[in-house]
């Protein structure tokens, strides 16, 4: 008898340590726009666990610059999270990434956005799951083009053209500078796309097809506009002015960032704004960009965390995060998205038509694993030295074509 009641006892604790233990707390790193998107964020997560009530989620904020560091540390000590957000599959954590190609046959990745898709494969495998895609474009203060009695650039607009107009409405309404960007490699390489320059070939074999003129000529014009229409420093890093912080506080006429920024400016600017018409180079380029989702094979939730990344990737749900975040679907399946600001619809609009306007590079030099082995790095610092007058434009050109040929070899 007291044999089969430490039987039952003993079956009675096993029980009770496994109902805990079915339930999955998955860790999520995580980057957002503010306080109010971190709580439309976990609206989300709380409605997938309405519907997995054995799945809750551990959400860690970090900041977007900060996720590559968050990598190098997971690599470094093999403690990953369950799912991170991520733009980029950087080679430090490849080794570590859910094949999607394994878990949903290899023909699911096809549903999404080609040139995204295409960011997501690395060989025979699929390491990411696309999540949103993103255009590069201008938003204008359209509050300082109407008190300066200015018209907003028409479609077709030229940098050459559209410059002096910023400069204009800055004098005449009191606004600090004609124009801000984003310190960004993604959003500088679109003013490159702008006059037909790119970094690799659109098809393979892959080959660096940089017309090194070209690129120190275009190098030498954005220069020249960060010193005459941004602020002092802003490309240099001598400044601590935030592109954002700037347009938001009504500090710059217009703002070259990107379609993310729908939904912040939606909830939070207070002044009225437009998205476009994106001024043109030679040529009319946005630059194909925007995030992914990825699983880490060490998971010990690995089913909870695979699932929960395909729904965020479903059509349906796409579509409400579009709708959320004033973003634009991956999902080429999504229903259309119905967004509840007629500024923010037509916004996504004119992204979505930058995006078809563009040329196939645009996508390709994104989709390229070698793009993310140190070639952006040297993209950001072929302006950066430049502008803080440590290299000449010949030699930052020619460190970025050195990268891109380093990691063609590397990957050899």
């Amino acid at each position: 008898m007291k044999v089969f009641k430490r039987s039952a006892l003993a079956l009675l604790a096993a029980v009770a340590l496994a109902g805990p233990a079915m339930a999955a707390e998955l860790q999520l790193l995580w980057y957002v726009d503010g306080d109010e998107q971190e709580q439309k964020l976990r609206g989300m997560l709380d409605e997938y666990t309405k519907l997995h009530p054995e799945t809750t989620f551990d959400l860690q904020i970090t900041p977007y610059d900060g996720v590559s560091e968050k990598f190098r540390q997971f690599a470094a000590s093999g403690i990953m999270p369950d799912v991170s957000l991520t733009s980029s599959m950087e080679p430090v954590i490849r080794p570590f990434l859910v094949d999607w190609a394994q878990v949903n046959g290899p023909d699911w990745i096809n549903q999404f956005v080609k040139g995204w898709a295409d960011g997501a494969k690395l060989g025979d495998k699929v390491i990411a799951a696309p999540l949103d895609v993103t255009a590069v474009g201008i938003f204008y203060n359209a509050e300082a083009f109407e008190k300066a009695g200015v018209p907003l650039p028409a479609p077709g607009v030229t940098w050459d053209e559209v410059l002096p107009v910023l400069k204009q409405v800055s004098e005449k309404a009191g606004v600090r500078f004609p124009l801000v960007w984003d310190v960004s490699a993604h959003r500088y390489l679109t003013y490159q796309f702008q006059y037909g320059n790119h970094i690799y070939s659109e098809d393979a074999p892959i080959q660096v097809a940089m017309d090194d003129a070209s690129w120190v000529t275009t190098l030498k014009h954005f220069v020249k506009i960060t010193e005459d229409y941004m602020p002092p420093g802003l490309w240099s890093g001598s400044s601590s002015d935030k592109p954002y912080d700037m347009f938001v506080n009504q500090q710059a006429v217009a703002y070259m960032s990107g379609s993310w920024q729908i939904g912040s400016f939606n909830d939070g600017a207070e002044f009225k704004w437009q998205a476009g018409p994106t001024p043109k180079g030679t040529v009319s380029s946005s630059n194909v960009g925007g995030n992914y989702l990825v699983a880490f094979n060490t998971s010990k939730h690995l089913d909870e965390a695979t699932s929960f990344v395909n729904w965020m990737t479903s059509p349906e749900v796409q579509a409400e995060y579009a709708k959320t975040f004033g973003l634009l679907p991956a999902n080429k399946n999504a229903p259309a998205v119905d967004y509840s600001s007629p500024d923010a619809a037509a916004a996504v609009k004119g992204f979505q038509a930058d995006l078809e306007n563009s040329p196939r590079y645009a996508a390709t030099d994104q989709a390229w694993p070698e793009m993310q082995a140190g070639v952006w790095d040297a993209v950001k610092a072929s302006v950066t030295q430049v502008v803080a007058g440590q290299v000449t434009p010949e030699e930052a050109v020619a460190s970025v074509r050195k990268a891109a040929e380093a990691a063609i070899a590397a990957s050899q």
